[in-house]
């Protein structure tokens, strides 16, 4: 019901970004709006018929006496409301503001026909729902699936808000097949790629592409060279800068023995090359002694007295010997340029290539006996874009879980650059009508794209970055996702143009969260505290005004509720199998 009324509402102020109201009988008002909250709508308007909607900011109660100092005290309120927009003449809903006589006459409470007129104003082809109003869950909140989806989304909340429940519905509507899909029996054009750091989000799409360690194929020699040198170079040594130099040079000649049909490749070509060779390379260097005696011209000398040329014919295919360094005439001989100072890269390397938990990455094998080669590319890549030869799928998730840590920011910003590759030279071979955008969702990622500038992170933000800056031209999209936004880079996270807030407890990530928003909604950014679970606040140009929402229940919900601990310990004494725990630790088969 409208409640409208000079009787119960005055208005005492108003100024651009506070409105004050006075109600009068408060008796009548309970009645009126028994639901009504901070958070409520309010419709101003004045005897033109111009109408401000304003949002409920706070209320206090003023006390006024009553026939003297022995009469009973009236108490009236004081509502303080934000203007949010207004309804044009044709009773749209705008965002901004709009003059208003002075003084305003009429003020009601928004009634569902009002939040309809509100949150109608986005056309039907485009409505996105996966929430409705937490004051009226029979109201379905729509967004704009475009520009929800178009201009990169942020997903934060503590844990125990219902995050990855919201993330997991936001996802499963999007993947939703058309009816019409569905008695044809085929795919939308979906195209998301999940980065599931707990492996929990497997039982939310059981139907879905999932990777993990085991059935992960992303060969060292698809990395660029914020990669590798992350991967192998240790930044704070002393010679780092021959380490570079040397090993990229290494690589760029290595991967021209593996691909002659290649015009000079580059150390970022996506091309094969053997990194056993190259610590070949590396170790001979490290090794190396040249010849003094007139003619050989300080050129490296094997033991055998084999002068080397060039580097490249004998250095890539095993591990020399060299001759004795000698001051005598007849054997003189003196230690190559970076004979002994590769001591520590080349123990570096070596442990690197036998660490079995980066077999996945350092050693991934075709067969028993062959690697994965250039060729294989095309298969590599479809693997994370849901296209195989046998059956496309909506999402592919990557779970992480299994990924060592020091390799996961790698892992990340291989994947990534592999998959903006792929929208920015799509774009330039497609047929015009037939569009493949992609949505990237960062689950936790905090841990691998943060604010602190170590050398760790260097590659993965760089590659992030270039998506969070340039991805919308070339169809791809990001949803970062995380219990502590505070502790994101604020270069990618600032990009981000809508907000799925949840409840935030750390004082730090309010405020972040806050300072980043587009829109400066006191009312109702003041209550992510105190959000209950499932709640969240929908802020962006997505939706016509900062919303307070409710998320719609899961069918398939992701593997991350918590334990019943009290529930749990009153339970008899669980036996625990050890053998198998074991096994799992160990990685045995």
């Amino acid at each position: 019901m409208t409640t409208a009324s000079s009787d119960i509402f005055r208005i005492l102020t108003v100024a651009p970004s506070l409105i004050q109201i006075e109600v009068l009988n408060a008796e009548q008002f309970k009645q009126d709006a028994s639901d009504f909250t901070i958070g409520s709508y309010l419709k101003i308007s004045d005897d033109s018929n111009t109408s401000i909607i304003a949002l409920v900011q706070s209320f206090k109660i003023k006390e006024t006496n009553q026939g003297g100092e022995t009469a009973v005290t009236t108490p009236t309120f004081i509502l303080d409301a934000q203007p949010i927009g207004f309804l044009d003449g044709e009773g749209n809903f705008r965002r901004g503001g709009q003059q208003i006589a002075i003084p305003p006459s009429n003020v009601e409470i928004a009634d569902d026909t009002l939040l309809n007129q509100i949150y109608s104003s986005i056309g039907v082809e485009k409505q996105f729902c996966f929430s409705t109003l937490a004051q009226k869950p029979s109201i379905e909140i729509a967004v704009d699936g475009d520009k929800f989806f178009s201009k990169h989304i942020a997903v934060v909340g503590s844990t125990g808000s219902g995050k990855s429940g919201t993330v997991a519905k936001i996802l499963q509507e999007g993947i939703a097949p058309t009816f019409d899909q569905t008695q044809r029996g085929v795919l939308n054009n979906t195209h998301i790629l999940l980065f599931d750091l707990h492996g929990e989000y497997k039982t939310a799409f059981p139907k879905s592409k999932k990777i993990d360690v085991n059935n992960l194929v992303l060969p060292y020699w698809l990395m660029n060279s914020e990669e590798l040198e992350e991967m192998f170079i240790e930044s704070n040594e002393n010679n780092s800068h021959n380490q570079i130099s040397q090993f990229r040079y290494a690589v760029i000649q290595n991967k021209k023995k593996h691909n002659p049909s290649v015009v000079n490749p580059s150390y970022d070509s996506p091309l094969y090359f053997s990194l056993k060779e190259v610590h070949n390379y590396i170790n001979n260097l490290n090794n190396e002694v040249v010849g003094k005696i007139d003619g050989e011209n300080s050129r490296p000398k094997l033991s055998n007295g084999t002068l080397v040329d060039d580097r490249d014919d004998y250095y890539f295919d095993q591990v020399r010997t060299f001759v004795v360094s000698s001051q005598a005439a007849a054997t003189k001989a003196s230690n190559g340029p970076f004979n002994g100072e590769f001591d520590r890269f080349v123990m570096r390397l070596e442990s690197k290539i036998n660490d079995d938990r980066l077999a996945f990455l350092l050693k991934p094998k075709k067969t028993a006996t062959t690697e994965f080669k250039t060729d294989d590319f095309p298969t590599i890549l479809k693997q994370f874009i849901g296209y195989t030869d046998t059956e496309n799928e909506n999402i592919t998730i990557i779970d992480l879980s299994g990924i060592p840590f020091e390799v996961l920011s790698i892992v990340v910003s291989l994947i990534s650059r592999l998959v903006f590759d792929f929208c920015f030279y799509y774009k330039s071979v497609k047929e015009s009508s037939k569009e493949a955008p992609f949505l990237l969702v960062l689950e936790e990622a905090h841990n691998y794209i943060p604010q602190s500038e170590g050398a760790k992170y260097h590659s993965v933000k760089k590659s992030i970055e270039r998506i969070a800056k340039e991805g919308r031209k070339y169809g791809l999209s990001l949803m970062i996702v995380s219990q502590r936004p505070s502790e994101i880079s604020e270069t990618i996270f600032s990009q981000c143009n809508n907000f799925v807030a949840m409840r935030l407890t750390n004082p730090s990530d309010q405020q972040y969260v806050k300072r980043l928003m587009p829109d400066s909604i006191s009312a109702i950014t003041d209550t992510l505290p105190v959000l209950e679970r499932q709640e969240a606040l929908i802020i962006g140009d997505s939706i016509p005004i900062p919303t307070i929402v409710r998320i719609k229940d899961l069918i398939d919900k992701p593997d991350s509720n918590d334990i019943a601990f009290r529930t749990e310990w009153k339970k008899d004494w669980v036996q625990i199998t050890f053998d198998a725990l074991i096994k799992k630790i160990k990685k045995e088969v």
